[in-house]
């Protein structure tokens, strides 16, 4: 599958493998990524030895690069700096359904569109890892408006 720049897709699957499988690609060919996720960040970097990539952890603990989950705002401006800092930026997300838990879906929605017009808006790619037995359909159809799937 080909993926076009500004354009926000959702990679579906238990596990964030998927998207970072996607991004790799990007990344051996120095695209400039971000990774936001529930993941530690040294297991993150481990598996691009060598690349730089940009991480945010989803964690409660304080931290330099940690950002708490109902702090979505913070993380639309970290994700809307990288972008705007880095041409063609790829910005993979793990953890939507971590910050379900502390957001109400309402909430959660609005930060995804905002996501995406960032992506379009910067030329990036946004890579949003997500588990569909965890939403219920009319949530899912609704995350669904803004991004294609990627089975």
């Amino acid at each position: 599958m080909a993926f076009d720049y500004g354009r926000t897709y959702l990679v579906m699957g238990e596990r964030i493998d998927k998207a970072m499988q996607i991004a790799q690609d990007f990344v051996f060919s120095g695209s400039n990524v971000m990774c936001i996720s529930r993941m530690h960040p040294d297991l993150i970097g481990e598996r691009w030895a060598g690349k730089k990539v940009d991480t945010i952890w989803l964690s409660e603990r304080p931290g330099e690069r940690n950002i708490p989950p109902d702090q979505l705002q913070s993380l639309v401006h970290q994700v809307l700096t990288f972008a705007n800092g880095n041409k063609r930026a790829i910005i993979i997300i793990d953890g939507i359904e971590y910050l379900a838990l502390f957001n109400d879906f309402h909430r959660l929605q609005m930060f995804f569109e905002q996501l995406n017009d960032i992506a379009m808006e910067s030329g990036s790619i946004l890579l949003v890892a997500l588990d569909p037995r965890l939403f219920d359909l009319r949530s899912m159809a609704r995350l669904r408006r803004f991004a294609e799937v990627v089975n």
